[in-house]
């Protein structure tokens, strides 16, 4: 039987989600991890990364994929951008041996600015993290500032119908379809966006498994 949430857990789940915290946090991390793989594995080869590149990732999570990453091409260089001190706690534990040999760096940000230099990085990319962006247009700026001329941003983000059928998105998510992206890619900076819709077979929190339409965009 399907478990039924009230309007609080509801909220508190979109809460969760967007800012995990806690020891709640940490489990909401696994889970976003475990959810959001296909998606991030979609993301990296989408980066089609190269020895030495520099690399962004805004919305880390808990950083379970990052091994994985690095292991993609030779010398690369990992920084992680994320809003939560819970998650990035998480992310530097399961992280530890890169840390200390200075691969992998992690961050503490607003959600507003990228504490970056200009010009920094070869690759960003993020993953479900777009419907939190209080400052959408701003915040692609600040993207489009720290990525070096001829550098590659990849976003990635579900579809606005399946995201719509899912109970806790209208508590503080704001969905977007895809043309709507493109158009705020081009406003910001970027000279050329193009996109593939891929479908992944994920299980819901009912524990079935259920379809779910998400796009790969690319940036640069």
């Amino acid at each position: 039987m399907q478990h039924q949430y009230s309007e609080e857990d509801l909220k508190n789940i979109a809460k969760q989600l967007s800012h995990p915290e806690g020891e709640y946090g940490i489990e909401t991390g696994e889970t976003m991890n475990a959810s959001n793989i296909g998606m991030t594995n979609a993301a990296i080869e989408a980066l089609n990364l190269h020895d030495g590149d520099n690399i962004l990732e805004i919305g880390h999570g808990n950083g379970g994929h990052i091994a994985d990453l690095l292991s993609k091409a030779e010398n690369l260089k990992y920084s992680g951008a994320d809003i939560s001190e819970t998650i990035i706690a998480e992310a530097k534990r399961l992280n530890q041996d890169f840390l200390t040999n200075e691969t992998v760096n992690f961050h503490l940000t607003n959600g507003i600015d990228l504490p970056f230099a200009d010009n920094q990085f070869e690759k960003i990319f993020t993953v479900n993290t777009i419907y939190f962006w209080d400052r959408p247009h701003h915040y692609i700026r600040e993207i489009v500032r720290v990525l070096k001329q001829g550098g590659k941003f990849v976003l990635c983000f579900a579809d606005k119908t399946f995201m719509e059928n899912l109970p806790f998105t209208k508590y503080g998510f704001t969905l977007y379809e895809i043309e709507a992206v493109i158009d705020l890619l081009k406003n910001a900076g970027f000279s050329n966006g193009t996109f593939e819709k891929k479908t992944e077979q994920i299980k819901s929190n009912a524990g079935l498994m259920v379809e779910r339409d998400y796009y790969v965009v690319i940036a640069c």
